[in-house]
C-alpha cells in the first residue's frame, strides 16, 4: 500500500479482504519447512495471527502478503516454523488487549519495550533499536537536535497508547499534549500548523515524508535526558506475545535470534529505507535487566520459564 494520509477507517476496510488472502498465502509459503515443523498452538490453526495498525514502513498488506520491516521479519520466522501469517488490523491502543486475551498471537510495529508491558505479555528479544525523533515543519529553527527545554511554549502530540505518553505529560511548559488515534491524524495537524511537535515512530514518519515531500516536514533527534528515559532514549523494538502460550513465544524468540545471526533484520530494514546502522546498535544501558531479563539475558519476571529449544527450525 502506498502510505498516503487516508483515514485509518478507510484503510482498515480496504485491507480486510487482503488480510484474509494473506492467511492463505502464508500457508502456501510454508511448505519448505512443513514436514519437520514443530507442533505449535496458535489463536487460529496453521497461522500466527498478528495484531498491527498497518503503519508503513513497519507493517501493511500488499498483494495478499504482509509487508514492511517488522511484518516481513515475523513472516520469515513463521515460514521457518511451518506457519502462515494472518494479519488483524486495528488501532494501536487495541493491540495489547487482543494479545492478552488470546484473540491474536503477537503484536508488532516498532513496538517499544516497557516495564508495564513486560508485566502483561511475554516480550521477545529486540528486533532492532529505534531512537526518538521530533517531527516538525521544515521552517522550525532546529537542525541537529531538540531538547526537552525546546518544547516549552509549544504543543506536542503523539498516538494514544504509545510508550512515551506518560513522560510527554510531564514535559514542563508545553501549551498542550494532544493524543491522536492514528499517526496520519497527528501528521496532518503538524503539516497544517495545528501542532508544533509530533513524537512518533521515526521509521514510519521517514517513509511518509519520502512518499509525500509536499508535507513540508522534517525529523530531528531528541537529546538524551535522564529525567525522561522513555522519551529521549533508544528503545528496544520488540514483539509482544500471550503469556499463556510459552511454546509459541520460545519458537518466535528463537527466530529473533536467527534474524540477528543472519542479519536478516538489517536486510529488511534497509529494504524499506531504514538503513542507518544505528538501528542495530543497542543503547548503552539495558532497561530490561532485572525486569524481564537477568544479567545473562535469560528470561526473568512474570514470563520467566525454561525455554524449549526450537533452534532446529532455524538451522
Amino acid at each position: 500500500m502506498q502510505h498516503n494520509l487516508m483515514p485509518r477507517r478507510i484503510f482498515l476496510k480496504g485491507t480486510a479482504l487482503a488480510g484474509l488472502g494473506l492467511a492463505v498465502a502464508g500457508r502456501l509459503d510454508r511448505t519448505a519447512w512443513a514436514a519437520d515443523a514443530p507442533k505449535l498452538k496458535t489463536a487460529n490453526p496453521g497461522v500466527i495471527t498478528v495484531a498491527m495498525n498497518g503503519d508503513m514502513p513497519m507493517t501493511s498488506v500488499k498483494d495478499g502478503k504482509i509487508i514492511g520491516t517488522d511484518g516481513e521479519m515475523i513472516a520469515a520466522i513463521a515460514q521457518r516454523l511451518g506457519l502462515g501469517i494472518r494479519p488483524e488490523l486495528m488501532e494501536w491502543s487495541a493491540t495489547i488487549e487482543s494479545v492478552k486475551t488470546g484473540r491474536t498471537d503477537i503484536m508488532l510495529g516498532n513496538m517499544g519495550w516497557t516495564p508495564t508491558r513486560a508485566q502483561v505479555m511475554c516480550i521477545t528479544d529486540a528486533i532492532y533499536y529505534a531512537g526518538t525523533f521530533v517531527t516538525m515543519k521544515k521552517d522550525q529553527p532546529f537542525a541537529t537536535d531538540v531538547g526537552i527545554d525546546d518544547m516549552k511554549g509549544r504543543s506536542i502530540g503523539t498516538v494514544t497508547g504509545f510508550t512515551i505518553v506518560p513522560e510527554m505529560k510531564k514535559v514542563p511548559g508545553t501549551t498542550e499534549v494532544k493524543l491522536y488515534d492514528t499517526t496520519d491524524a497527528c501528521i496532518r495537524d503538524v503539516s497544517a500548523g495545528r501542532l508544533d511537535f509530533a513524537i512518533l515512530d521515526a521509521p514510519s514518519v521517514d517513509y511518509m515524508i519520502l512518499q509525500n515531500a509536499g508535507l513540508g516536514l522534517k525529523q530531528i533527534p531528541i537529546r538524551p535526558d535522564a529525567s525522561f528515559p522513555q522519551l529521549t532514549s533508544k528503545q528496544h523494538t520488540v514483539m509482544g506475545m500471550n503469556m499463556a502460550n510459552p511454546d509459541l513465544f520460545d519458537a518466535v524468540n528463537a527466530g529473533v535470534k536467527w534474524l540477528w545471526s543472519t542479519k536478516k533484520n538489517a536486510e529488511l530494514l534497509a529494504k524499506y529505507g531504514v538503513s542507518n546502522p544505528d538501528y542495530t546498535v543497542p543503547p548503552a544501558k539495558n532497561p530490561r535487566m532485572g525486569v524481564d531479563r537477568d544479567a545473562s539475558g535469560n528470561l526473568a519476571g512474570t514470563c520467566a520459564h525454561t525455554p524449549k529449544d526450537f533452534s532446529a527450525s532455524f538451522a
